[in-house]
């Protein structure tokens, strides 16, 4: 596997793995995951999200390290 593949968008994410997008975007909630595992998991460099200023969006970039922690191997 090249370097570049272990990272992709919570689309491509949602596709290699079979499961909705809306799934992994759940995931990614502090609110419905209490506590640091987020803040842990983007210090651990499994996850990232790029925020445009001013803006509320944020667009994440998911690992297959996270997505395997979340979600197991992929089928």
């Amino acid at each position: 596997m090249k370097e570049i593949d272990k990272y992709m968008t919570v689309n491509e994410a949602a596709e290699r793995w079979g499961i909705s997008k809306e799934t992994i975007k759940s995931r990614l909630k502090p609110s419905l995951y209490p506590g640091s595992q987020i803040d842990d998991m983007i210090n651990a460099g499994l996850i990232k999200y790029y925020q445009k200023p001013g803006n509320q969006r944020k667009e994440w970039i998911i690992s297959v390290g996270a997505m395997e922690k979340w979600f197991g191997r992929k089928k």
